[in-house]
């Protein structure tokens, strides 16, 4: 590695909105707990961070429907960035059997690419609140409780991070598509609270010739660099 002047910064988070909010998640079991969150707020968990937001209704949450009418829904996340390496998400559950298949995470790129993981009760997601439901997780990706409090009769979000293959590092990540069954209870249902992604620093979005250009002058202006330090 080039030893050169200052740090180099290995890849940036980028904060993403919800286009969409379906649910007010204070108005849920020990929902008084999200309220230093909202109306709109950036908080760092587990060194992510996160935009928080609230609509002109109120909502909080993307979820489906309504908590005692469920319904399948659909989120679209638009990206629109090359490089991308790692994504986090605050995905948890309104109620919940171990086992059960509620949800997917759908990453779209360029050229075609693509990477699914299913969100599945017990492994990768559990409930938002510690009460009667499932209240854990198998599956190292998910970091438990990183806001709120991870005790028996409270609530809490979980974050998921999500390492993409290697293919999304030459391609642009259009969107990414948050799916949530409509199960309801007691299988559980998903709600997505927040999403970040983490791409490579300095790489334009574009095709490979516009990567390639930026390395060689990136290469360029550091032995330039090395020069006068």
């Amino acid at each position: 590695m080039l030893a050169v002047c200052g740090a180099l910064t290995a890849g940036e988070f980028t904060p993403l909105t919800l286009p969409a909010l379906t649910e007010d998640i204070r108005n849920w079991s020990d929902g008084a707990a999200y309220n230093p969150l909202y109306p709109s707020s950036s908080q760092i968990f587990a060194g992510v961070p996160f935009e928080f937001q609230s609509d002109a209704s109120g909502n909080t949450v993307f979820y489906g429907g309504t908590l005692g009418n469920p319904v399948d829904a659909t989120l679209v996340i638009p990206v629109g960035l090359y490089g991308v390496t790692t994504a986090y998400t605050l995905i948890n559950t309104a109620y919940g059997l171990p086992g059960s298949i509620v949800g997917s995470v759908t990453f779209n790129g360029s050229g075609g690419v693509s990477y699914t993981v299913d969100l599945v009760e017990g492994a990768n997601v559990r409930d938002h609140y510690y009460g009667g439901y499932v209240n854990t997780t198998t599956d190292p990706s998910t970091t438990e409780a990183v806001f709120g409090d991870a005790s028996p009769g409270n609530a809490h979000f979980d974050m998921q991070t999500f390492t993409l293959p290697s293919t999304f590092q030459t391609a642009t990540l259009e969107d990414i598509i948050f799916f949530s069954e409509g199960i309801g209870n007691p299988n559980g249902k998903t709600f997505i609270a927040g999403a970040t992604v983490v791409s490579a620093a300095g790489v334009p979005e574009g095709g490979s010739t516009l990567a390639l250009l930026g390395l060689g002058l990136g290469l360029l202006a550091t032995v330039r660099r090395l020069q006068t330090c």
